[in-house]
């Protein structure tokens, strides 16, 4: 009897151990399947981060330009040339990514340039010239040409340009000239290096053509086809995000991503691409250390794993399949519901954890339902009062009037807006009558008056007008507000 005990337990144990060992090396294989996977998407994810930063960063760049072009400093023929010299330099002082601002006339002669450079110099035989005369440039990288000669170099490194161009148009849209600005490369040298080193990766960003624009080890200015063929062939015409295991040289493999950059909103792309390795040994290095952990583990939980499974999946997997029940419904936006009583356990938790987000979303919702509501009614007042509404900044310059403005005065928005509101002097008071009315005005934070101004048409109006400041938390001005009305 006792002999039998043994056989059974002996028979039970060989195959506890078999199971044991059949389950280690399929887990195993399956643990190196999935980390393989999981860490070529986040080599991929990461490909995407550094596209979508890039193109992000570069958009900012577009608008700055855009904005600065747009400037009355900029379309205002009168403008000295000293005040136009003045705000590209702030710009560039500001924001160290410009290297070198210059606006130049249709002819090409740099009329003014950030520090002086390239000021009387011919610009015509400069892509960014003719392009930005028609409309928004952007060119891609390039090197330095005029400007090397000029610019000091600290970094070492090779200096390079990506330039972006913008037409500036006086008020009757003829074009006066074009404003560009040199961007600095090392922004995005700057921005690789720090990914590369917060993930322990090498990043390669490429030229649609295949050239490497920032890239580790001396490979800039190179062709990919040069320092891997593989690789250049791999991802030669993928426009796809994806990942490979690459042998890059004999004896060299690693995990590769691969993105193309695809622009983001005004800013259409260069169809730069975006290459992420990791040596193979690193990426998994992970796997092979857990190999004999997890076969030891494996032994010794396969005989405990059936039993303990079979007590506790139902108490685990039921609480488990409701709270993924109830997350699935929170994603397709269904109301849900929630016990009173839950669990002091992780699964407590993290139920009464989604509770709180849950009852935080229809707050926040419901808040912002509200908020636009109250948006609408105010947009609406404005618009539909029956006094003349004329909003100017704390220059005098107007930027806001409402529909009566223009009933009243006929001038529109678009007439006066960025001018100052005394084109509507009728002449018939002197400077001291507007001197008083701005002493008050500044003294009082408001002023009330009867006066009589001038439409668009010539003809004199009599108006009740009142001014009034509006200010900011230490009290100074940020606009005027004057609201007035008439019997038309």
């Amino acid at each position: 009897m006792n002999k039998l005990n043994v056989k059974i337990a002996v028979l039970f144990g060989i195959l506890s151990f078999i199971i044991a060992i059949g389950v280690g090396q399929y887990s195993n294989k399956i643990s190196t399947i999935q980390l393989e996977k999981n860490s070529g998407e986040s080599l991929v994810k990461l490909s995407k981060r550094v596209a979508d930063i890039l193109d992000r960063e570069m958009l900012e760049r577009y608008r700055e330009i855009k904005f600065a072009a747009s400037l009355p400093t900029m379309t205002d023929e009168t403008v000295p040339k000293e005040e136009k010299r003045a705000l590209i330099q702030k710009i560039r002082d500001n924001y160290n990514h410009h290297e070198w601002i210059g606006y130049a006339l249709p002819d090409g002669t740099v009329y003014v340039g950030t520090n002086g450079y390239l000021e009387g110099k011919n610009a015509s035989a400069r892509p960014w010239l003719p392009a930005g005369l028609k409309g928004p440039y952007i060119g891609d990288v390039h090197d330095a040409l005029l400007l090397a000669k000029l610019l000091p170099n600290t970094s070492g490194e090779a200096i390079y340009f990506s330039d972006v161009a913008f037409p500036v148009k006086n008020k009757e849209g003829k074009v006066l000239g074009v404003l560009c600005t040199h961007l600095m490369w090392q922004w995005t040298r700057d921005v690789i290096r720090s990914i590369e080193k917060e993930n322990d990766v090498e990043i390669f960003l490429l030229s649609k053509g295949g050239m490497v624009l920032v890239g580790p080890q001396n490979s800039e200015r190179k062709d990919i086809s040069d320092i891997s063929k593989t690789v250049a062939q791999t991802f030669k015409t993928s426009n796809d995000s994806t990942y490979k295991i690459i042998e890059w040289k004999v004896n060299e493999k690693y995990l590769t991503a691969h993105t193309m950059s695809n622009g983001f909103d005004e800013y259409k792309g260069f169809g730069w691409k975006v290459i992420v390795r990791k040596p193979y040994n690193t990426a998994f290095e992970i796997s092979k250390n857990n190999s004999n952990n997890i076969l030891i583990v494996s032994i010794l939980t396969g005989l405990f794993g059936a039993f303990i499974g079979m007590l506790l999946a139902n108490k685990i997997s039921k609480p488990v399949t409701q709270l993924i029940e109830k997350i699935n419904s929170l994603k397709q936006g269904k109301k849900i519901s929630f016990e009173d009583k839950t669990s002091n356990d992780e699964l407590g938790i993290l139920q009464n954890t989604l509770k709180e987000f849950y009852e935080n979303l229809n707050k926040e919702s419901q808040l912002k339902k509200e908020a636009e509501e109250k948006v609408q009614i105010a947009l609406q007042i404005f618009d539909q009062s029956i006094e003349g509404i004329l909003i100017t900044d704390k220059e005098n310059h107007t930027i806001l009037t409402n529909k009566s403005f223009t009933k009243i005065t006929g001038y529109s928005q678009e007439d006066i807006f960025g001018k100052n509101p005394n084109i509507l002097s009728s002449g018939k008071y002197d400077k001291k009558y507007y001197e008083d009315m701005w002493i008050k005005l500044k003294e009082n934070g408001k002023w009330e008056g009867e006066i009589e101004n001038k439409r668009k048409d010539g003809s004199i109006y009599q108006e009740h007008l009142k001014i009034s400041t509006l200010k900011d938390e230490n009290e100074e001005i940020l606009y005027y507000l004057a609201t007035f009305n008439s019997e038309y």
